[in-house]
């Protein structure tokens, strides 16, 4: 089977899905951006993602609750507005002063099920939260205000001192922040993140343990150097090779993984 065979499959999931994967892969793979129907399940989705915002910029003061109606918003309405750049002044100020600071929001509901629908798992709580706070502010523009840039150079150093390549999770969290900017995504942080997951993956294309397979695929697909790219052939074929009847891929939250997988697939132009 051929990846162009996937294709047909791999996107029923999406079909009439408001989703903000599923609004994102209607306009952009299924084109229906154009469609009266796509415009009234957008408008209504990005209606539910700002309902409730508070006027600090937060949504519950809940880190979480935050970030995901932001990446929902990310997919959805792509630009920053005046909403989501106080949400985004929010995050920051309970994250990025220093790591010393305590973290004042609420964060007792990170756990794998509050992070459905987040390219990141739970983990060291510090390095999770500043790397959600970086992929968040370099997707909306803000990659370069000063305190972003700090803070990369902060988790760059943690992972240079090597003991981060150990867990896996963490591991995650730093790169996803890091591929989405343009000054890390070659950085030597970067380079050795992606070099530690290639030693540990084995012939069959299968990282450890503890990796997380789908946002792993979607993370490297990102990057367009040679270490990411000999780990993609062989995850790719494992994807060829474990697509669910109905199209999707996983066990659980299969729209979010498909998505994942589809984007990694299209980023390497195999669709």
């Amino acid at each position: 089977m051929t990846f162009e065979e996937l294709t047909p499959r791999g996107f029923w999931i999406f079909r009439g899905s408001r989703t903000p994967y599923g609004l994102y892969a209607r306009q952009r793979w299924l084109g229906e951006g154009e469609t009266e129907t796509w415009r009234r399940d957008f408008e209504l989705t990005v209606a539910e993602l700002m309902e409730g915002q508070s006027p600090d910029g937060s949504w519950d003061f809940s880190f979480i609750k935050t970030a995901q109606r932001l990446f929902g918003l990310h997919l959805t309405v792509r630009n920053e507005t005046k909403e989501i750049k106080r949400a985004l002044g929010w995050m920051a100020a309970h994250t990025l002063p220093s790591p010393d600071d305590p973290i004042c929001a609420e964060m007792s509901d990170v756990r794998e099920s509050s992070l459905e629908g987040l390219p990141f798992v739970p983990g060291n709580l510090f390095l999770l939260t500043y790397s959600v706070v970086l992929f968040l502010s370099t997707i909306f523009g803000g990659g370069y205000e000063a305190p972003v840039a700090g803070a990369y150079e902060t988790l760059a150093g943690e992972v240079l001192k090597k003991n981060i390549l150990l867990q896996y999770a963490d591991m995650n969290n730093i790169l996803r922040a890091f591929v989405v900017h343009p000054e890390h995504t070659d950085s030597l942080a970067t380079t050795t993140m992606v070099e530690h997951l290639a030693a540990v993956q084995d012939s069959a294309g299968y990282w450890p343990k503890g990796v997380p397979f789908y946002q792993t695929l979607n993370a490297l697909g990102h990057l367009s150097f040679c270490q990411a790219d000999q780990q993609l052939e062989r995850a790719f074929l494992i994807v060829r090779d474990t697509q669910n009847p109905d199209g999707t891929w996983g066990k659980t939250q299969k729209e979010w993984n498909t998505f994942l997988v589809i984007h990694a697939l299209r980023n390497k132009k195999k669709l």
